[in-house]
């Protein structure tokens, strides 16, 4: 008994863990699409001062809106704060 019960609770840590991986590679991959093809139109040696702009706001509005459906879906999975 005791060892089915440590079983699932190991396999349930490592289904939170692989979700949270897959979570920060999905925010990698729209910083990367999204705001790259947004703010560099020709991509060169380096970033200009707009472009570096650009990027950063980019960036803080995706992970922002990351954040807030993040909160939601814990609120509404029962994890409300209430």
């Amino acid at each position: 008994e005791m060892d089915g019960k440590m079983g699932k609770e190991n396999l349930i840590r490592e289904m939170k863990e692989e979700s949270e991986i897959q979570i920060m590679q999905d925010i990698y991959n729209s910083i990367t699409s999204k705001c790259f093809n947004k703010c560099v139109s020709k991509p060169g040696d380096r970033l200009d001062k707009d472009q570096q702009v650009c990027l950063a706001k980019c960036v803080d509005r995706l992970l922002e809106s990351r954040n807030v459906v993040t909160e939601t879906m814990i609120e509404r999975g029962g994890g409300s704060k209430k």
